[in-house]
């Protein structure tokens, strides 16, 4: 899943693990919800409480995440502060860094290459 998307996927694993062998994140804020992108002003402004919305994010926490988990992440990205997609809290997330925008991660080679394998290996 890329960005919004992996998160959600990786939720997805949190409550149906059975139904994932792995989840490969690109670019997925996995803390603080919109806090830590280039959105949370656009929430902000459409009403959304930032601080309940990291809330509950940190609750979902409470149940954990059993499926590994493979976290691509950028310091290059622009729209997600890479903080925030270092899940701290699972055991079975590995991260590793690329060198890529947000919006290029998903069509990198290097992030192509490091997803077409870890898709072999599972």
């Amino acid at each position: 899943g890329w960005s919004l998307g992996g998160y959600l996927a990786r939720e997805a694993a949190r409550d149906a693990p059975r139904r994932f062998r792995k989840v490969i994140t690109l670019a997925s804020p996995v803390v603080g919800g919109p806090r830590y992108t280039a959105t949370s002003a656009w929430y902000a402004k459409k009403g959304y409480d930032l601080d309940e919305i990291e809330r509950g994010v940190a609750e979902r926490y409470e149940k954990p995440l059993t499926v590994p988990v493979v976290a691509l992440y950028s310091k290059r990205d622009g729209v997600v502060a890479w903080h925030a997609c270092i899940d701290r809290w699972s055991p079975r997330a590995r991260h590793v860094e690329v060198s890529s925008t947000h919006t290029g991660i998903g069509v990198s080679p290097e992030s192509l290459r490091i997803v077409a394998r870890e898709v072999e290996e599972s």
